[in-house]
């Protein structure tokens, strides 16, 4: 067979795969069903159309009966909060809908998509009044997981502890890296007091071996070593206000402080009832932070210790629709002894679907540096400069990123294959 009967062949063969894939897709998606489009970052949906056989998923919001835009937020006891919101599209255009199901910390994995499962499905019922699958549903009612309601108090006041240890190594013939981390945790989260109580250690050493001049191995071994506790008290006002107070104590080789202890008041404005919180979020926060301050080594400044008063301004905005999602955050600050030692950080991440199959992501981070006190006087090692392992000066840093993607092709995406 010569190469060009070869290439016929391969091509036929290719186009005889690609037909059979198409009946089967066929043979996949029933048109009475309706067409959904799960909008989640971090949901399993191949899972989702396993265990939902009876709607057709479309890869393309613009091509749906039924949109779902789920979002997840973290509670204070560790578990997992979802909103779900229904947006009813073409025939059900008009019609929304909004479900809120939270799994417990001590859920597995399995345990808390089953139980995401079984609200989508819940949510799904009103709208598959206008399609034969109403015919197959059934609804059934666990009696034993009924449960009478109790005036007595929660045990633990509402308290949730948590410990975590971990630790990294890796290495080859000429250099090695260990790392170590522990830390303890415990938070108490009501509608109207929220306090957090966090403490961490870090510990990082790198070891590199190499040949002297006569052939002889020798090592060199660099500790980074960090350790932080700090405490917030949050206090609801109304729907729109918070009061808080920060404590924080920590040290750290890399930054050149033996300790730190500071205390900062703040307050925070929401424009939107916090209650929103799941879909927007533009909020303005004034921290006065005071604290105390030892350095390992003589700063810049000639300094050995000080106490710094540093006020701060912070704005966040956080808005997931169903055109997308953009999460902004702007930090500015200064310090009252020399309003030149200043900081502004931008952050922005940005997710949006300009037209059907076009997806734009951009994410950056921006920051405007004038405020490095602590930087020890003299001069860096080679080592200290390429390993990070001391504060180096700059005015400035930057990280960017830019995606842009687009699909096109058949509208469903109801088949899962787990093969490979």
């Amino acid at each position: 067979m010569n190469k060009s009967a070869l290439f016929v062949f391969l091509i036929l063969l290719f186009l005889g795969f690609g037909l059979e894939d198409l009946s089967a897709q066929d043979n996949n998606t029933d048109s009475d069903k309706i067409r959904v489009f799960i909008d989640c970052q971090r949901c399993n949906q191949s899972y989702i159309r396993e265990e939902i056989p009876f709607v057709n998923y479309v890869r393309d919001k613009e091509d749906a009966d039924l949109h779902v835009l789920i979002t997840l937020q973290r509670t204070g006891s560790g578990g997992t909060e979802y909103t779900l919101r229904l947006i009813g599209r073409t025939i059900f255009s008009g019609q929304e809908n909004t479900l809120k199901y939270t799994s417990p910390n001590s859920d597995t994995e399995d345990e808390e998509r089953r139980g995401l499962i079984r609200h989508l499905k819940i949510g799904f019922v009103p709208y598959l009044s206008k399609t034969s699958a109403l015919e197959n549903l059934l609804i059934t009612y666990d009696e034993s997981g009924d449960k009478q309601l109790s005036a007595e108090d929660d045990n633990w006041n509402f308290w949730v502890f948590e410990l975590d240890g971990r630790t990294f190594l890796n290495g080859e013939e000429s250099r090695k890296m260990l790392f170590l981390s522990f830390g303890a945790e415990a938070d108490r989260v009501t509608k109207d007091l929220k306090i957090n109580t966090n403490y961490n250690y870090d510990y990082n050493r790198r070891t590199f071996t190499s040949l002297d001049s006569l052939g002889n191995q020798e090592s060199s071994s660099f500790i980074t070593r960090g350790q932080e506790f700090d405490t917030r008290i949050v206090k609801s006002i109304n729907d729109h206000w918070s009061a808080g107070m920060f404590a924080e104590t920590y040290t750290s080789s890399r930054d050149n402080i033996t300790l730190n202890i500071s205390g900062s008041p703040a307050i925070e404005y929401n424009i939107f009832p916090y209650e929103d919180y799941s879909e927007r979020e533009i909020s303005f926060m004034f921290v006065m932070s005071s604290g105390y301050y030892n350095y390992e080594e003589v700063t810049i400044f000639n300094k050995d210790s000080e106490f710094l008063i540093r006020p701060q301004l912070r704005a966040a905005m956080d808005l997931t629709q169903p055109w997308g999602e953009i999460e902004g955050r702007i930090n500015t600050s200064t310090y009252l002894h020399d309003l030149s030692k200043n900081r502004v950080d931008l952050n922005l991440e940005f997710d949006f679907r300009i037209f059907r199959g076009l997806s734009l992501s951009l994410s950056g981070r921006y920051s405007l540096i004038n405020d490095q006190l602590s930087i020890p006087k003299g001069d860096i090692s080679d080592a200290e400069q390429l390993l990070d392992l001391r504060e180096q000066a700059t005015s400035y840093s930057y990280r960017a990123f830019f995606g842009i993607e687009y699909s096109f092709g058949s509208i469903y995406n109801n088949i899962v294959n787990p093969r490979f």
